[in-house]
C-alpha cells in the first residue's frame, strides 16, 4: 500500500510539486515582507520555517484518503483482506515520506535565503525534522481519516488538525532556536522528549483505534 502511494503521487507529482511550490511561495512573501537589511530577519527565520512547511503539508495530507473516498476506493481499500490498522501505518508513513522530500526542497532554501548557518552538527538537523515531519504525518493521517468521513471533510481538515499541531510547532520552534544559539538541545532537551512521546501517542493510539475511527 506505501509503493502504491507512493508511485501514484510520483505519476501525478501533486503531493510534491504544490506543497513544495506553496512553501517556496511563503519564503518569497517573507522576503518581500522583510527585504534585506531589516534588522530582526533573524528572529523570523524559526517561525517562517516551520509554519511555511506546516502549512505547505495540509495540501498533500488532506488527501490522503480524500481522493480514496472521491473515487469509491476507500471501502474497496478497507475490504481489502489485510489489519486496517495496516492501511493506517501504509498512508502515514507515505505522507512521511513526502513531508520529507518537500522539507528537503524548502529547508535549504530558507537557511540560503536568511543567510543562516546550522549552528549545529547536520544529524541534529535531521534528527529534530524526522522527529517533527513523523509526528506531524502520524496525527495528519488520523485527522485525514475522520475528515474523509464527513461533509466538507477538506474544509474542516485544517480546522481539526492545527489545535492538535501546538505541541509538535513549540517543540519544533524551541529545538531549532537551541540549535541555532547553542549548536545543541541542553535546556531544550525537555521539548525532544515530548516530541518522542507525542509520535509515541499519535502512531500508537491511532493503530489500535483506526478500525472504529473508519467506520465513524
Amino acid at each position: 500500500m506505501i509503493w502504491k502511494d507512493l508511485r501514484l503521487e510520483w505519476r501525478t507529482g501533486e503531493a510534491l510539486l504544490t506543497p513544495a511550490l506553496l512553501a517556496l511561495l511563503l519564503l518569497l512573501v517573507i522576503v518581500f515582507a522583510f527585504p534585506p537589511g531589516v534588522t530582526g530577519m533573524e528572529g523570523v527565520f524559526t517561525a517562517s520555517l516551520w509554519t511555511a512547511l506546516f502549512f505547505a503539508g495540509t495540501v498533500g495530507l488532506s488527501r490522503s484518503f480524500a481522493r480514496e473516498r472521491a473515487e469509491g476506493r476507500l471501502w474497496g481499500l478497507l475490504l481489502a483482506p489485510v489489519d486496517r490498522s495496516a492501511v493506517f501505518l501504509a498512508k502515514g508513513l507515505a505522507s512521511f515520506v513526502f513531508l520529507a522530500v518537500v522539507a528537503l526542497v524548502t529547508m535549504p532554501a530558507f537557511f540560503a535565503v536568511f543567510g543562516q548557518g546550522l549552528g549545529a552538527p547536520l544529524w541534529r538537523w535531521v534528527a529534530l525534522a524526522g522527529l517533527v515531519l513523523l509526528a506531524y504525518s502520524g496525527v495528519g493521517t488520523l485527522v485525514a481519516a475522520v475528515a474523509a468521513q464527513l461533509r466538507g471533510g477538506e474544509v474542516l481538515f485544517p480546522v481539526l488538525l492545527f489545535p492538535l499541531l501546538v505541541p509538535v510547532v513549540l517543540a519544533a520552534v524551541h529545538l531549532t532556536d537551541a540549535l541555532l544559539v547553542a549548536g545543541g538541545w541542553g535546556e531544550a532537551r525537555v521539548w525532544m522528549h515530548m516530541l518522542i512521546l507525542y509520535n509515541i501517542l499519535f502512531w500508537g493510539v491511532p493503530y489500535l483505534i483506526f478500525e472504529y475511527v473508519v467506520e465513524v
